[in-house]
């Protein structure tokens, strides 16, 4: 799989960002505190379902913002596919709790049943 877009509403510090991925290694430089662990987060959590720095997605949504979307363009064996989770804390009727939802894909795969590499939810 090869990450060709990244783009982010409403996730940690970010109102909105979109970062475009050559082929290739991708080095992301810049001062402190700037948001490039937020993008490594952002593509680790499509990866993994999780964060790796904290345990619910409430953190992950951007101050006063009810949501978060992260967005991602990837090649994969040749078939371009999108993947698009929405992070909404609470969302699922319990005070406190958190829920994810996959909005969209653009391909799925018949073979497997799974949208975007991902088990349907």
């Amino acid at each position: 799989m090869r990450v060709e877009r990244l783009e982010l509403v409403d996730f940690r510090s970010y109102a909105a960002a979109a970062v475009q991925f050559a082929p290739g290694v991708a080095v992301l430089v810049g001062a402190n505190a700037q948001g490039k662990t937020n993008l490594l987060e952002a593509l680790h959590y499509v990866a993994t379902g999780g964060s790796h720095r904290v345990s619910s997605d409430a953190p992950l949504v951007r101050a006063g913002a009810s949501a978060a979307v992260i967005r991602v363009g990837a090649e994969v064996e040749g078939r371009r596919l999108t993947v698009e989770l929405e992070l909404r804390p609470g969302a699922a009727g319990v005070p406190g709790s958190t829920a994810s939802r996959r909005r969209g894909c653009a391909t799925s795969s018949a073979r497997s049943g799974r949208c975007c590499s991902h088990p349907r939810t």
